[in-house]
């Protein structure tokens, strides 16, 4: 098992109905919960399960073994294990 996992959180509380107005975060974190990469969606007003999946594999990252399924809820976000493909396009290593 590689111990990364992708966290999305959003930037501001959601609405009631579940609508925020700025965007959400997308964070890798290895076993120690050290970034990895992170990606910024500030268009995002809602978690875009697809979309976050392709932006991690632009980061050189791919959803774990159960795919587009890997996303569960935690806290106001989503996370899922994931796994290194490759050198990080256009996310900000930490």
């Amino acid at each position: 098992m590689s111990g990364l996992m992708a966290v999305c959180t959003p930037n501001s509380h959601p609405h009631d109905d579940g609508r925020v107005e700025h965007g959400y975060q997308l964070n890798v974190l290895d076993e120690d919960l050290a970034v990895q990469a992170t990606v910024d969606l500030p268009d995002w007003e809602s978690f875009q399960q697809e979309a976050a999946g392709r932006r991690l594999a632009e980061a050189g990252f791919a959803l774990g073994p159960t795919g587009a399924d890997a996303w569960r809820p935690s806290g106001l976000g989503f996370m899922a294990s994931v796994v290194r493909t490759g050198p990080a396009e256009g996310a900000q290593p930490s």
